[in-house]
């Protein structure tokens, strides 16, 4: 990266259940590749995606997604989950890990619109 310009970010739109696939952990790893070379990240969790930002899940031997997406959070990405999706499955702000925001398709439009890149996973 050269010049004195910030990076476009890097927004991934995920639609994928998060341990009936490989898209969401790919998603993840992806975010947090980008966040190590200095890009900005936004992860967009729509349809059964969602389900990712259950707070309490421990799937042994499976990627702990909730913690992974806190941690994202945690380093700057702005992790967005589809407000109607959270409405339609009942997953309400007490059900949710911490720094995931419910969201609307506005502002993935703004999302990918200031990307560089974008990226959608799903099944």
């Amino acid at each position: 990266m050269t010049g004195t310009t910030e990076p476009r970010a890097l927004t991934l739109f995920v639609t994928a259940t998060p341990f009936g696939a490989e898209s969401p952990v790919t998603a993840l790893r992806l975010a947090e590749a980008a966040l190590a070379k200095g890009y900005p990240v936004n992860l967009f969790l729509s349809a059964d995606a969602v389900y990712g930002a259950s707070a309490g899940q421990k799937a042994a031997g499976l990627p702990q997604v909730g913690e992974r997406l806190e941690a994202l959070v945690a380093r700057g990405a702005r992790v967005d989950l589809c407000g109607s999706c959270l409405q339609l499955r009942g997953l309400k702000q007490d059900s949710r890990v911490a720094g995931p925001q419910p969201s609307s398709l506005k502002n993935l439009f703004a999302m990918i619109r200031d990307s560089k890149a974008f990226i959608a996973l799903g099944r």
